[in-house]
């Protein structure tokens, strides 16, 4: 039994955490505030070390054969974004696709009660039976798990007020759009290219469908279903431990790359300086868009190697070439920036890099982080026509949907 001073530690840790996320704006409601200080996240994750429960980070809580990580408890912070773009209400009748540890579920069961039920499914019967047990023991009485595919939904429960995808999708799971009641929300990790991806909340809109909300995601892809997105990772040669995603969707020599950093490289700054609190969710957006492969995440140390943040860096891709963002630091009369710089590898380096580094500047002219936000449009396969923009560059088609982007 857990001692009266762990109890105590837990309920301080539990509420820093729900405080950081009040302070960063990604709590708000205070119905999900309440759920979040009420839900003890440590009992969901028994083997992971208490405080560590309630670090802003994702736990893991399965690996594959290969020791990749197929599913985890997600960072405080992003449950709190979905939970936010859900809108969950009382009464409401909610499928979440992905259970996990069943933590995010047992915060939705709070929110929808009374009179309402969540229903939460995943792929591996293991983690359904411990979603099952942690639930139980929350006592979350209006919450089921269930062994089943997200992307299939549950048709036989369906009309839903809310459906949430809490793994990340390449498209959109056709079946589920037609268990969404009328005025129903779906919110669903959808890439856009490469690795850059957002939490969408889509509304109807007509024969078209809108976005409430959009926020900046990256998720565990799905897998084993109708709606896989199979991402291959390529681990670098050499030094290090720095590796490279990948899609289906991507040209690219994926043995090349194994081997790229050996090469020579070609550098190149763009004048564009970010300033100590910059984003960079929309640069990577525009390029996203603008590059035929997108942005690929490329995690990871090793000598030589100088990413643009700690934990690694954002890549373009060119069949047997990348190029990475960096930066270099300086001072000015307006004080410390980041100038954002590209290096290339590989037989293209410096088109690619040059490549980059053009449309960074393009993006800072044009629009950059003071403009305000892009906002997104969506249609099924069948009406995607309905669905234009003058810029071809910005409509994202995918076999079961198109994908609109408009740029103020």
């Amino acid at each position: 039994m857990e001692s009266t001073t762990t109890t105590h530690d837990s309920a301080a840790l539990r509420d820093a955490m729900v405080d950081a996320c009040i302070r960063s704006g990604r709590l708000r409601t205070p119905e999900i505030i309440d759920a979040f200080r009420a839900v003890e996240r440590h009992r969901f994750i028994p083997d992971c070390d208490v405080r560590a429960a309630y670090v802003d980070d994702a736990v893991a809580v399965k690996h594959n054969q290969d020791g990749k990580m197929i599913s985890c408890i997600s960072a405080p912070s992003t449950v709190a974004i979905q939970l936010e773009q859900l809108g969950a209400q009382p009464g409401h009748k909610v499928l979440e696709a992905g259970a996990a540890t069943g933590y995010n579920a047992a915060l939705l069961g709070r929110l929808v009660a009374p009179g309402g039920h969540v229903w939460t499914v995943d792929v591996d019967i293991d983690l359904v039976d411990t979603a099952t047990r942690h639930l139980e023991a929350a006592g979350a009485s209006n919450v089921t798990a269930g062994l089943a595919d997200g992307a299939t939904g549950l048709p036989e429960r369906a009309p839903f007020d809310r459906i949430v995808f809490t793994v990340g999708a390449g498209d959109i799971p056709l079946p589920v759009l037609d268990q969404l009641a009328p005025d129903g929300r779906l919110v669903i990790p959808m890439r856009i290219r490469g690795s850059v991806s957002r939490s969408f909340a889509f509304e109807r809109d007509g024969e078209t469908w809108k976005t409430v909300s959009c926020e900046m995601a990256t998720f565990v892809p799905m897998r084993k279903g109708i709606c896989d997105d199979v991402r291959t990772t390529i681990c670098l040669a050499g030094q290090g431990d720095v590796q490279l995603e990948t899609y289906g969707e991507q040209a690219v020599d994926r043995e090349a790359m194994r081997t790229v950093l050996d090469g020579p490289s070609h550098k190149v700054y763009t004048g564009v300086k970010f300033r100590q609190g910059s984003g960079w969710e929309w640069v990577y957006l525009w390029l996203a868009c603008v590059l035929p492969n997108g942005l690929s995440r490329m995690p990871g140390r090793r000598p030589g190697f100088t990413p643009h943040f700690a934990w690694g860096s954002m890549a373009a891709l060119d069949g047997e070439s990348l190029a990475y963002l960096t930066v270099r630091e300086g001072d000015d009369a307006d004080g410390r920036y980041w100038e954002i710089g590209v290096i290339g590898h590989g037989p293209h380096a410096t088109s690619l890099a040059e490549q980059v580094a053009t449309e960074v500047q393009a993006w800072d002219r044009d629009h950059g982080n003071d403009a305000p936000a892009p906002g997104f449009r969506m249609a099924t396969a069948a009406h995607r026509d309905l669905l234009g923009v003058g810029d071809p560059r910005f409509v994202i088609n995918k076999p079961n949907s198109r994908l609109v982007v408009d740029w103020p």
